[in-house]
């Protein structure tokens, strides 16, 4: 194999590489929104507790 061969060989690789990584990034964004929206659902149902839990009008058994 040639210098040449060698040289457009490991272009290939780190154009793959970047592109993965364009990917991976992606993902991680993504993950992250789906994050964000799991805790502030949480959140959000864990206010509705609270509020309901403290509530004693409703819980006279």
């Amino acid at each position: 194999m040639t210098d040449s061969e060698k040289l457009d060989l490991l272009l290939e690789k780190v154009i793959g590489l970047e592109k993965d990584m364009i990917d991976v990034k992606a993902d991680l964004r993504r993950l992250h929104r789906d994050d964000t929206l799991i805790l502030d659902e949480v959140e959000r149902v864990h206010e509705i507790l609270s509020t309901h839990t403290k509530d004693r009008s409703v819980h006279t058994a």
